[in-house]
């Protein structure tokens, strides 16, 4: 076909593929870059100009084959190969036309990754007349494959030092591959594991099935997978794992186990420390009496202990946690120290989470359903997260109830102890300690008390309201409590026991209601809780306090019936001790009424003993009026001596040292013989007496001086309160097995108020200076204890005043009155008819040793022993008498006992030292105003051996003397 052509028209056709070709290679988005053969840039396309930045204007003077940027990243000699004429690829550079070219190129970075063909265009002789390079922009490829590797070599870094193993096993457990973790942990070598190593040979035996079906469920299901295993180190250590695992596949079929495990030893170690800790603090916490709660921000409890559950009403802390707290809170009325209404918003817990501060208060929590009350000092903590925001407060609850009921009561009863104190009016007294009662113990409290005549009295009611204690006064007329009750007051007030009722049911109200209204009424009250104690001491009950519970709910303990008890003894001693003291007042002025009246008494018959003696001294007395004078001296004498034998009596009364000799007497000689004695002075009043005797009256065992006493103490009382005319009887007469002895009189009577009395010493139905009777008023209380003494009774009996008197004894035919051991001989010697000394013993020849201080008193013995036929010699004291034994040799000494210097004791000590022959065994006579038998006692143990009284009866002393020396009659 080109043979068809001629030249111009091959020529021509030449030049239009050379045109193509151009038209070709600049719109090519490859970079084309045409050299001469000596290196210069003939021609670029646009492509080529875009790629470097570069226009072909600033390259003229390049040339390629000195471009020592090429030369340097070594693709020189690939380009020299195209100039010499062979088609030569390029390697991949980077090629920095800034570094060949510098401020030419327009790009922002200039540098390129490239990869270039070059080929050499020849003419017909085949000489090389131009170099074609193209250059391939490969940047982008290159920066990601740049990037790749970088992430790969990161990639691979990260997993090879990885803290975690990261391994791979095929699906019969042989190891495919492992991180050098992995060699760490295991102390396997990476070839050692590579090299054959199973999972099995690694994994504790008893995890091994574990990894198993592990693998087992991730084939079936591709879901995450995290478990834990034990593995066993070449060293034998144990380790714990946690693992997570993917199935690999290939083709769609799983071919391996690719894992990531994670030695969490240390972590399981912390966590089973951490438990043990917290079992430990659970423990701790479970243990500790306080009681203690978590609540989270919405108020929500998260944990107790038991004693919070407890403290609660529930079994255990996880039935509380499960219990609604709402409800938890309407189980219980919140109470401040005041007793009003703690709000909610102001509990400690909620506080320390709104707040994020620590809280605290002293709470009541008052149980709705039982009225009880605990008291508890809540302190609360906030506990905060990592962003410092409250997470949960802890609260710990301190019973205080015991202590603040300690407190309380013991404030309680320190105000009722002043109170108690600060008074002797013990009425006024109780009525307060019922008013502070209220309402700090009680919603009631009343306070019943004997009274001195043993009649139950309603001292004190204390509620809230003064109208409902007005109304319970009347309830109480209206309704009086039976005394024979089983329960209640009465009970109490017989048994001398408390009574306590935590809850008051319906059916002891019922039990207890004397009729309908009365139960009406005890219901509305709404009583829910009482103590009853009684007011008890020295054994006596005096009476009893009531404390009620009703609108509080409140409902009582052992620890309150404890307090009560307390406050009770506390009232009761006030009781006591005003009641002492109204007795010792009254006992003060019957005191100095006594002294009035024994004062009067002494000193009546005591002015006629010295008037008389004055004038008899004087000489001024003729023979008859002298005689009367000595009668009228002996008479008052003998009044004395009545007087101080009554009082010796009340003494010997008082400290139990009466003693009767008892022996087989007729009643009816002894009532004769006290009409005798009484007889002069009933005559001369011109009191009739008169004696009745029944049948069948027998002999009884007495002491017949002491019965004696008792018939002429109440016939000479009969005829002193008989008026002229007027008439005494004695009546005798045999009841049963008893002897009942009536002495009646129509004289003035007692009053009604002073029959209860009429038995007490030094009592007198009048003991004014205008008196009409004399008297101490001590022999009736002598009647009543001798009475006594012999087992017997006696009363009086009147009809009112100017009514006269009747009294009555009443004596056992067979008395049960036993002596005992040291029961002591006391005799009442009357001799009132003895008119003149009689010596009833001789004692010629006898020497007597009379020592007295007083001369009186030691010239009337030497006078009436030697006119008894002894040689009597007197001492004025014991250091006398000493030297007269020494010098004399008495038969007999008589001594006093208080004496100055030395008294009656030393002397008979100090002559019971003596050898016999000084008189260190002489008899002795004790002779002494010292009567008590306590006295009598120490004298006969000194060394006397016998003791007789001043006054004394002198015929007595002689008879004594006589009986020493064996000088009686026969």
């Amino acid at each position: 076909m080109s043979q068809g052509l001629n030249e111009e028209q091959l020529s021509e056709r030449a030049e239009r593929y050379a045109q193509l070709f151009r038209v070709s290679l600049e719109q090519s988005p490859m970079s084309t870059q045409i050299l001469s053969p000596d290196g210069f840039t003939i021609w670029v396309n646009y492509a080529w100009e875009k790629l470097w930045g570069v226009q072909l204007a600033q390259i003229s003077h390049y040339n390629i084959l000195e471009d020592r940027q090429l030369i340097d990243k070594g693709v020189m000699p690939f380009i020299r190969k195209a100039f010499e004429g062979e088609a030569t690829e390029i390697p991949a550079i980077l090629y920095d036309p800034e570094e060949t070219i510098p401020n030419a190129t327009t790009n922002a970075e200039p540098r390129r990754w490239v990869r270039g063909f070059i080929y050499p265009v020849k003419d017909e002789e085949g000489r090389v007349r131009e170099i074609v390079l193209t250059h391939e922009d490969i940047t982008e490829s290159k920066l990601i494959e740049e990037e790749l590797r970088h992430s790969e070599e990161k990639y691979r870094s990260l997993l090879e030092n990885a803290n975690d193993i990261i391994y791979s096993h095929d699906l019969e457990g042989k190891y495919l591959t492992i991180n050098r973790a992995g060699e760490k942990i295991t102390g396997y070598t990476r070839e050692e594991i590579l090299g054959g190593l199973n999972i099995a040979q690694v994994v504790a035996p008893e995890h091994l099935q574990l990894a198993k079906e592990m693998t087992a469920r991730k084939l079936k299901d591709p879901a995450p997978t995290v478990y834990e295993v034990d593995i066993i180190t070449r060293d034998g250590r144990r380790l714990t794992l946690e693992v997570s695992t993917r199935i690999s596949y290939r083709n769609n079929q799983p071919v391996a186990v690719e894992g990531i495990a994670r030695d969490v030893t240390e972590r399981k170690r912390a966590e089973a420390e951490l438990q043990r800790s917290r079992n430990q603090l659970e423990i701790i916490l479970q243990g500790v009496a306080e009681s203690i709660t978590a609540q989270d921000a919405e108020g929500k409890l998260i944990y107790a202990n038991d004693a919070a559950a407890r403290a609660l009403g529930f079994s255990s802390a996880k039935e509380l946690l499960e219990y609604p707290v709402q409800e938890l809170m309407k189980r219980y009325e919140l109470l401040d120290e005041t007793s009003a209404s703690f709000s909610r918003e102001q509990l400690p817990g909620r506080i320390a989470i709104k707040e994020g501060r620590p809280a605290s208060a002293t709470i009541c929590y008052r149980s709705r359903a039982t009225g009880e009350e605990r008291w508890s000092f809540v302190q609360s903590t906030p506990v905060f997260d990592e962003q410092q925001q409250v997470r949960f407060a802890i609260n710990i609850f301190q019973d205080i109830t015991e202590r603040r009921r300690v407190d309380v009561v013991q404030r309680f009863l320190a105000e009722a102890g002043a109170v108690i104190a600060s008074s002797l009016d013990y009425e006024a007294t109780l009525a307060s300690v019922a008013r502070m009662s209220v309402p700090t113990l009680a919603d009631w409290c009343s306070v019943d008390v004997y009274d001195e005549d043993h009649t139950l009295k309603r001292l004190a009611v204390a509620h809230v309201d003064p109208k409902k204690i007005e109304w319970a006064h009347e309830l109480q007329q209206r309704y009086p409590p039976n005394m024979e009750a089983e329960r209640g007051v009465p009970h109490v007030l017989r048994t001398g026991r408390s009574e306590i009722y935590p809850v008051i049911t319906d059916e002891m109200l019922v039990a207890g209601a004397l009729d309908e209204e009365h139960l009406r009424i005890m219901r509305e009250i709404g009583f829910t809780s009482a103590i009853i104690v009684p007011l008890v001491t020295q054994g006596r009950t005096l009476g009893a306090i009531t404390f009620i519970t009703a609108e509080s709910g409140r409902h009582y303990t052992q620890e309150d019936l404890v307090m009560a008890e307390t406050l009770a003894h506390r009232a009761a001693i006030a009781i006591d001790n005003a009641r002492l003291y109204r007795r010792a007042q009254e006992a003060n002025r019957m005191k100095d009424e006594f002294l009035a009246t024994l004062s009067h008494e002494l000193r009546t018959p005591l002015t006629a003993i010295l008037g008389w003696s004055s004038m008899l001294r004087a000489g001024q007395l003729d023979n008859e009026t002298a005689r009367r004078a000595f009668e009228a001296i002996e008479r008052n004498a003998k009044s004395q001596r009545q007087i101080i034998e009554d009082l010796l009596d009340v003494s010997r009364i008082i400290t139990g040292k009466l003693r009767l000799d008892l022996r087989e007497v007729e009643p009816s000689l002894l009532i004769d013989s006290a009409i005798e004695a009484v007889r002069p002075a009933a005559e001369a009043k011109g009191v009739r007496i008169q004696k009745l005797t029944g049948t069948g009256v027998s002999h009884l065992t007495g002491d017949p001086s002491r019965l004696q006493q008792v018939f002429w103490n109440l016939l000479s009382n009969a005829v002193k309160f008989t008026p002229a005319g007027g008439r005494v009887q004695i009546s005798l007469e045999r009841k049963d097995s008893q002897l009942e002895i009536a002495v009646s009189d129509t004289g003035q009577g007692i009053s009604a108020e002073f029959l209860p009395y009429v038995f007490d010493r030094f009592r007198q139905a009048d003991s004014t200076t205008t008196r009409k009777h004399g008297g101490l008023g001590l022999g009736l209380a002598i009647v009543r204890h001798l009475v006594e003494l012999h087992g017997g009774t006696v009363r009086a009996e009147s009809a009112g005043v100017g009514q006269g008197a009747t009294f009555t004894v009443t004596l056992p035919l067979v008395s049960d009155y036993r002596q005992g051991a040291e029961e002591e001989l006391v005799q009442m010697l009357r001799r009132d008819e003895q008119s003149a000394l009689e010596c009833p013993e001789r004692l010629d020849g006898l020497k007597i040793l009379a020592v007295d201080d007083e001369a009186d008193t030691r010239e009337l013995l030497r006078v009436t022993l030697t006119k008894c036929g002894a040689e009597v010699t007197t001492a004025s004291s014991a250091r006398e008498a000493l030297n007269l034994l020494s010098a004399s040799r008495p038969d007999v000494l008589i001594s006093d006992i208080g004496m100055p210097d030395e008294d009656g004791y030393e002397l008979i000590k100090r002559i019971r030292e003596l050898p016999e022959e000084s008189g260190g065994g002489i008899p002795a006579v004790a002779l002494t105003a010292y009567a008590r038998a306590e006295d009598r006692l120490r004298i006969l143990r000194s060394g006397y051996q016998m003791h007789v009284a001043k006054p004394v009866e002198l015929a007595e002393l002689i008879a004594v003397i006589a009986s020493l020396t064996g000088r009686q009659k026969r």
